[in-house]
Order: structure tokens, then sequence, then C-alpha cells
């Protein structure tokens, strides 16, 4: 009987708690499924790397809205001259987006994805791939054909990759892009914590995602990775100014900082990691727990949630697996579970740096050797722990002791570990040339506050 009812409506079962128990069970093969087998098993390599950067006007000093002639989505509109082989993305009568493939000079084919964030972040999404080398000359490939379609629409148009939009000094100041899903979202963080409209409307990120082992040895890959995010934080500080401040009076690690008074519930560490109870029904029982806020169909309409919660939806009907998968992101933890594992913690960081961190990532997780140096290094950890090193850094920067070490000791042995994890001399390369600023015990935001104190000395 209910196999019948399931053909004739296939949305729904018989009732809530078995259209839940459905849609938990989809949400766990998720978690638990992927490409990666249960042993930790190096050979995939595959990297995913996002880059948000800020479409700015040179001649005007100031960043690119997306209305207007020559504004967001006409420089989508122009770029798309330039990579026709490219699908234009349209929501809500708009073009949001361009997806399609380029194909490197030695014949790997690698995907991308150009896109707008809520407050204008022009979005890069690059992979999965296994050649560093080619996601970035896919990066540096599209932003020459960007140069080329704005300069065709008589604009001084350049890319900026800092990690806080430096021109605003209210994050009000910066209009939505015109999308539900974005005037939802908006509605609900005007109600929760202090700085939950910079995170929307000013932050730019650099994320990298990768496979991740599965079983208990998934758990270790996990948590060394919640472990190493204070530092990641650290390494990738890209702010010079928040909220109008210079850069000698912008605090370290803003990304930080803004996420902590975001909204505390989705944000962070989840709780438990380190316990010994945790594992991926643990993790998604805490998903499972967060308001969505809104809630994207399989055709992209966007629908407010209200107050309701992830698992309450999952009790409405059967979702599918676009939709299933679309429920992670509703989370925003130091590092993100879904099919993999996502890095959220960087700023967003020029396009030959932030390949250099997906390197350093690679290098670290994607080699049985370098992951077990790089858990032994860390050590035992809690939660408190990974708070304590944020904190830590935040304060006191490279004076700081984290996990038992001093920070630059520290860096330098996850540096060696890394170096020691790539097989490849160019990405080794690339690595080597984002620690450059590293070694001389700098972020990119030292090198600002150096500069700012240059221009005042008249040097």
């Amino acid at each position: 009987m209910q196999t019948e009812q399931n053909e004739q409506n296939p949305s729904r079962l018989d009732d809530a708690e078995s259209t839940y128990n459905h849609n938990h069970k989809t949400l766990l093969s998720v978690l638990n499924g992927g490409r990666r087998p249960s042993a930790f098993t190096p050979e995939s390599g595959e990297v995913t790397l996002r880059l948000e950067r800020i479409l700015v006007d040179h001649a005007a000093k100031t960043f690119v809205t997306f209305e207007g002639e020559t504004g967001l989505e006409a420089v989508l509109m122009r770029l798309h001259d330039y990579l026709p082989a490219f699908v234009e993305e349209v929501h809500e009568g708009h073009v949001m987006g361009l997806k399609g493939s380029l194909v490197s000079s030695r014949g790997i084919v690698v995907g991308m994805h150009v896109f707008l964030e809520a407050g204008g972040q022009f979005v890069y999404e690059v992979g999965p791939s296994s050649h560093m080398t080619e996601i970035l000359q896919a990066i540096e490939h599209v932003d020459r054909e960007l140069h080329v379609a704005t300069r065709s629409l008589g604009c001084d148009y350049v890319l900026l990759a800092e990690g806080y939009n430096p021109f605003v000094e209210a994050p009000l100041d910066v209009p939505l892009v015109p999308r539900t899903r974005w005037t939802l979202l908006n509605a609900y963080l005007a109600q929760t914590g202090r700085y939950a409209r910079d995170m929307m409307r000013c932050l730019c990120s650099t994320q990298v995602t990768i496979d991740y082992a599965r079983g208990r040895t998934g758990l270790e890959t996990y948590r060394l990775a919640v472990a190493l995010s204070p530092i990641f934080m650290f390494l990738t500080d890209n702010v010079r100014s928040f909220r109008g401040s210079g850069a000698r009076r912008c605090p370290r690690m803003v990304r930080s900082i803004v996420w902590e008074d975001v909204d505390a519930d989705r944000c962070g560490v989840v709780p438990g990691t380190f316990s010994e109870t945790f594992n991926s029904q643990r993790y998604l029982e805490w998903l499972e727990g967060l308001r969505p806020i809104q809630f994207s169909d399989s055709m992209g309409a966007s629908t407010s949630t209200g107050k309701r919660l992830i698992r309450d939806l999952m009790g409405d009907r059967i979702l599918s697996a676009t939709e299933a998968l679309g429920l992670f992101g509703a989370a925003y933890p130091n590092v993100r579970l879904a099919r993999r594992m996502e890095f959220l913690q960087a700023d967003s960081l020029r396009p030959r740096m932030a390949v250099g961190y997906a390197c350093l990532i690679k290098g670290i997780f994607c080699n049985a050797l370098a992951f077990d140096a790089a858990f032994d290094l860390v050590g035992q950890v809690r939660e408190e722990d990974v708070d304590l090193a944020t904190y830590e850094l935040r304060v006191r920067g490279w004076d700081s002791r984290i996990y038992d070490r001093p920070v630059p000791e520290f860096i330098e042995s996850l540096l060696t570990i890394a170096r020691n994890g790539l097989a490849d001399p160019q990405e080794l390369a690339l690595l080597n040339a984002a620690a450059e600023l590293w070694d001389f015990n700098m972020v990119p935001r030292d090198a600002f506050v150096h500069q700012e104190e240059k221009a005042e000395r008249g040097w």
C-alpha cells in the first residue's frame, strides 16, 4: 500500500515522521558518501577554489554595484560575449552568473563558475581539479577577459582582493543584489548579531574545498581541519580597513570578529567536534537544529522559513538531491561538511596567493604522511583550545603561543609538512611564493600597516 501511495505521490510519505526519516537518511548519505573511500587515501587531491573579490571603479575610487548600464549585471552580460561557450544563469529576470569550463594549454578541462554574492562580491568558483596550476591559469584567463570586457563598456574596472570592502564605513551603504534569497537573509540578519550585515555585504573570502576520508579517519581529518582553522585565518588576514578604519586601527582577523557576532548557533566550532561520540550523525543533528532562514527549491525559487528549523522542513516532503545538499549551506562553521570538506575561514587573496594557500591545504590533507605529521603537530586539542588559539592570534599576533608552541615555530613546522606533501614542483613553487610573506613573520594585513606607516613618514 505504501509503495502504491509513494508512486502516486512521491513528494511525501505516509506522515511527517516517515518523510523526515527519509530525508535524514538522504542527508546522512551525503556526509557518508562522496568519492573518497573509507580509508584515508590521497590519490584524488582534487581541490575547488572559490575566490570572492570586489569589482572596483578605479577612476571613481569606489566599488561597482549591480544596477546601471555599467553595473555588475551589465559586466556579466558583456563578459559572456568573451566567454561564449559559458551559459548565462538567470534568476528572477536578472543575469546573476556564467557557468562553463576552460581547457588549459595542456588540454586539462577546468570547470569555472562566475557569479555574484549578496553584496555584489564578484565570485569565481574553479574546479574541482587536482591541477593547481590549471586552477590559477583559469582564474587569470577570466581576469584577462573581464579586463577586456569592462574596457569595451568604457569602464576602468579592476578586481580587488581584500577581506573587507575598504570603501565602506557602514554596511548598509552596500546595496543588495536584487534576489529574493538575499532579501530574506537580510531581514533575518537585521535581528541577529552586531556584525551580521557586515558578513553579508562586506566580507570577501577565499574558500577551499577538498575530498575527505570517511569513518574514523574522516573524523580525524575534520578535527585536524578545525584545529588548524585559527592558523588559516591568521595567515590569510587581508583586511586594511574595517568600517572606515585605517590599517593601524584595523584589528587583526576581522573575519573572525565579524563571524563571532553574526549568529552564534551556526558559526565557529561545531559543538562536540572533539568529543569521543562525535560523528557524521552528530554533525547532522546539529545542522538540523538550525534555522535555514530561507529555502531554495530545485528550481531556484526562494521562500522564507520563519522560525522553523531544518528538521521541521524535512518533514514536509521528499527533498531532491539538490535541495538536500543546499541545506548544508545554512551552516557557517569554521570548517563545513557536505559532500566534501569546505575551509571557510580565509580572507580574499590575490589569485596567486589564493592558489598558494590552497596548495598549503592540499599538501597537508591530500597526502597521508603529511596528514599524520600535521595531526601529531597539533596534538590533543579541545574545543576551548581552538577558541583560545583564535583569541591569542587576534590579540598577540606573531607573539602568540598556540598548541604549546610559539606561532612562528608552529607555522614553520606546518609549512615544512605541507611542502613535503606536494609532489608537483609547480604546486610547491606556488606554496613557496605564498609563504614568502609568512617567512618574514608577516601576513597581508601586516603589509598594509607597514605601507601606512611608511606613507605617514613620507618614505
